[in-house]
């Protein structure tokens, strides 16, 4: 059995290590340190694997830290977070090897996990490099059951025309555009595509649009020239190029802004491209997939979008219905998100009579995202051998709320759908990411459509 690795995460406000804790901790065995020099001291005594750090703390910065983890523990991954203002220096960090990845506040729960899980899946890989000289092919298998397309779960009634539909535009190299609400999977159904395509065995790569700033996600798509802009000590190579040959999953597409619009229109007619501060042409040989919870046509219509990027994406339009309208899959849901999150109990517990009926009453305005979340704090919460309607019925814990499960038509799902944000908004004091972590959907998501309500 694979020990996870330890996550040090350093930070020299109480808050944020608070809420660090709140996000992560039931996912990740984590340490925390209040200074570079604290944490140095961790790193002296424990093995981490995995580190991530705020940009501006008093005394040694977070890059300065990370320069000297470098050399002292090069296998660690390494991550820093910070402000807007700092994202040339985080380029810079990155640049000079001192950081795998970055993070800008305030983090999105969904993107820094991913970006989490990414990390630890690196240094669990490079342990098991370091064990085994020829590891080679067991982690050829490993990735690829990562994603295997057979780990969908969804029934005749419910995903199976939407994966029936991918499956066939897999087999050719054209654009596919992936509508669907946020947390109701289109990431994995972009990886079911790019498995079941003759791509399978080449990069996958992914960019989520909505998590970068302009300047940041042109840098990110195409790539940047050293001394392109402050902090580009060093030539890029961006996501394009990087999954030559393979698929780009752009995510969030509708939040590009109108002057990458018109460089992505280029990249997909052309198929080549200039790094940011570069003029050499580059060819890349590339499977576009993007996704969108967003009303692209509705866009085009206002102006926000230009018409003719939408018809180059919309060339194969596959929707991902929520989970509301696949309420028939939560029985094989719930298994498959028990099975996953009850490693440490043993024999797994059970559902007890009434949950799936109870659940299935629910709006689930997280789609597939809440209902894991929701599993994983049942899972934390329960005390016997089975999973009860009170399990669920506890999780957002909200004095005087209405209960999780409670019956409620659905023609009433937009005015229950307000209800709940309003009551999550007054319990966590107006604070839209404690919310957002609450209802399990990413903070920009709780936004829009608290907005939506006119409740922001």
């Amino acid at each position: 059995m694979s020990v996870h690795p330890v996550l040090l995460f350093v930070d020299d406000e109480d808050d944020n290590v608070e809420l660090f804790r709140l996000h992560f901790g039931e996912e990740f065995t984590i340490r925390s340190a209040k200074s570079g020099a604290e944490a140095l001291q961790i790193l002296e005594r424990e093995d981490i694997g995995l580190i991530i750090t705020d940009e501006r703390m008093p005394g040694m910065t977070g890059i300065e830290m990370l320069a000297r983890i470098v050399e002292r523990w090069p296998d660690t991954v390494r991550i820093i977070v910070s402000a807007y203002g700092d994202a040339s220096r985080l380029l810079s960090a990155m640049n000079r090897g001192h950081a795998h990845e970055y993070m800008l506040k305030p983090w999105d729960d969904q993107e820094l996990r991913g970006c989490l899980l990414r990390g630890q899946a690196m240094v669990e890989r490079r342990r098991r490099l370091a064990a085994h000289a020829e590891v080679g092919e067991v982690l050829a298998a490993d990735l690829r059951r990562e994603h295997d397309p057979s780990h969908i779960v969804g029934g005749d009634a419910g995903l199976k025309p939407t994966l029936d539909l991918a499956r066939r535009a897999a087999q050719s190299d054209a654009t596919v555009l992936l509508h669907g609400e946020t947390g109701s999977g289109k990431e994995l159904v972009a990886h079911f595509i790019h498995e079941a395509s003759p791509r399978r065995n080449q990069p996958f790569i992914r960019v989520n649009c909505g998590a970068l700033s302009e300047g940041l996600l042109e840098s990110e798509l195409f790539g940047h020239e050293r001394g392109a802009f402050t902090g580009a000590e060093r030539t890029r190579r961006g996501r394009f190029e990087l999954a030559d040959g393979g698929t780009l999953f752009i995510d969030e597409i509708g939040d590009i802004s109108a002057k990458l619009q018109v460089t992505l229109l280029r990249v997909l007619q052309e198929r080549e491209l200039e790094r940011v501060g570069g003029n050499a042409t580059i060819h890349v040989d590339v499977r576009v997939i993007a996704a969108t919870h967003q009303d692209l046509p509705q866009l085009v219509a206002q102006g926000h979008f230009r018409e003719d990027l939408y018809y180059r994406l919309n060339v194969l339009p596959v929707r991902i219905p929520p989970l509301r309208e696949r309420v028939d899959d939560l029985p094989a849901l719930l298994g498959h998100f028990i099975a996953k999150h009850a490693s440490r109990r043993w024999p797994a517990p059970e559902l007890g009579a009434g949950v799936v009926a109870a659940l299935s009453s629910y709006s689930w305005p997280g789609n597939v995202r809440e209902l894991e979340n929701l599993v994983q704090r049942a899972l934390v919460l329960a005390q016997g051998s089975e999973l009860g309607v009170d399990d669920f019925s506890l999780q957002l814990a909200r004095p005087g709320a209405e209960p999780i499960v409670a019956a409620r038509p659905r023609e009433q799902a937009q005015k229950n759908e307000a209800e709940q944000l309003r009551e999550l908004l007054l319990f966590h004091g107006g604070n839209c990411t404690r919310a957002a972590v609450a209802l399990g959907v990413p903070r920009t998501t709780f936004i829009s459509r608290a907005k939506k309500y006119d409740l922001l």
